[in-house]
């Protein structure tokens, strides 16, 4: 009896021992600076898969914590909301702790491996130290992802319990004209789904229209751990044809993990009466009629040959032409009458003598005019020897003779003298004469 209570004294004394060892060795081994954990490591194809960091400091932390995300075939991983910050004691110390929750979406199936990644984080020593810099690794971990029965590969599968899908058109479908421009927006709204995840919608149009697909628009919700996401799509038709044109519906289908069958929403097909564009109307360019401009040149060709050609009888006739215009004893009483009108008795005399050239010889004067003329002559011709003498008897002979006159005298010749050359010559004899 002795001998078995020694025994459980020294067994129980052992394991007392064994457990202040082991408080004292966890005591002393500080935690992992950085965690990861992935709550239920199980997920279908295209559904969200939750997983979280946890990141510790001895201090407060400092900055924002980044990470180097792995890049894995068929997956995206989103960091999803804010970090939550709390604390924990190991033995006598607290630990700030940082939880960063992420979610993961795979369309690939089978086992998945989220590779360690780097995460990058500052800290100070207590709360107003000095900083300090980590860079840490988490632990590779893998997950499970199912794919639901009949599964494509080729095809885009989200998971949830139901997709929300409106759409609307600007302008609705309708008439149309060719060459128009109508918008399509279509909004997909989904619970625990991140809208950076949820299906594009499809460029397949038909022959005549022109597809053009702008970045989506994603916005991701979370508010009190309910998570949605939001995704808009606008789609920009183009007719390029005419006549009636209709866009096919689009089928939108989701696997519902909850009663594990297909869910779908089909957007309906949308028709368009398309009118032909009216055709330009080209623009006819007539030549231009060059016919006015040749004949201008040919005539100023051939005019241009004959005066190289003729110039000598060109000349002949124009000078012919002025002779009978202005006959030279035309010109002489003309030259004659200006003399006498300015009193310039040695000019008269001159002009008197080329008119005089112009009549034939026996030309008739008047007594008259000849006696004018002779006048002119005796006055000129008496200072003859003066004149030779000084030249200022000339001008006192200029300035003693009147021409006014003379010039007189001479209209009057010229006109007795057409007067004559008009009167009709009375050339038959008198009729029934007296004998």
């Amino acid at each position: 009896m002795f001998k078995q209570l020694h025994y459980f004294s020294a067994t129980f004394l052992a394991l007392t021992l064994c457990l202040t060892v082991t408080q004292s060795i966890a005591q002393d081994n500080p935690p992992q600076p950085v965690t990861i954990k992935v709550p239920t490591p199980k997920a279908w194809v295209g559904q969200r898969l939750p997983f979280s960091v946890q990141v510790r400091a001895p201090g407060s932390f400092v900055g924002a914590t980044s990470f180097s995300l792995p890049q894995i075939p068929r997956t995206v991983i989103l960091q999803v909301g804010s970090p939550v910050v709390s604390s924990e004691e190991v033995g006598d110390e607290s630990w700030f702790v940082q939880t960063h929750e992420f979610a993961l979406y795979s369309q690939a199936f089978g086992t998945v491996k989220i590779p360690a990644f780097e995460v990058r984080y500052a800290n100070r020593d207590g709360f107003t130290g000095p900083t300090t810099d980590h860079t840490q690794q988490t632990t590779e971990v893998t997950v499970e992802i199912q794919a639901p029965p009949d599964y494509d590969p080729d095809v885009f599968v989200v998971t949830a319990d139901k997709i929300d899908i409106q759409e609307t058109w600007d302008p609705p479908p309708g008439k149309a004209k060719q060459g128009d421009v109508v918008h399509r927006t279509i909004t997909q709204t989904a619970d625990q789904i991140s809208g950076m995840v949820l299906a594009p919608p499809p460029t397949n149009v038909p022959d005549g229209i022109q597809a053009y697909v702008k970045s989506p628009q994603v916005n991701d919700h979370t508010e009190r751990g309910e998570f949605t996401g939001e995704r808009i799509d606008t789609v920009t038709y183009q007719f390029k044809g005419s006549g009636t044109l209709t866009l096919p519906a689009i089928r939108y289908v989701w696997w519902n993990p909850e009663d594990e069958s297909y869910g779908s929403q089909t957007l309906p097909e949308a028709t368009f009466d398309v009118a032909a564009a009216p055709q330009p109307q080209l623009a006819t360019v007539e030549d231009p009629n060059w016919q006015p401009l040749a004949w201008t040149f040919s005539i100023l060709g051939a005019l241009g040959i004959l005066i190289a050609t003729q110039s000598h009888r060109i000349a002949l006739g124009y000078r012919t032409i002025q002779h009978r215009l202005n006959p030279p004893d035309r010109v002489a009483a003309g030259r004659l009458i200006r003399a006498c009108q300015t009193n310039d008795a040695h000019a008269a005399e001159t002009e008197w003598n080329q008119w005089l050239n112009t009549q034939p010889e026996n030309v008739r004067l008047s007594d008259g005019l000849r006696s004018l003329v002779l006048e002119l002559h005796r006055l000129l011709y008496s200072h003859a020897a003066a004149t030779n003498s000084a030249p200022s008897v000339k001008t006192q002979t200029d300035s003693a003779w009147k021409g006014e006159s003379l010039a007189q005298a001479f209209q009057q010749h010229l006109h007795q003298r057409r007067s004559k050359h008009h009167t009709p010559e009375e050339h038959l004899p008198p009729l029934n004469p007296i004998a």
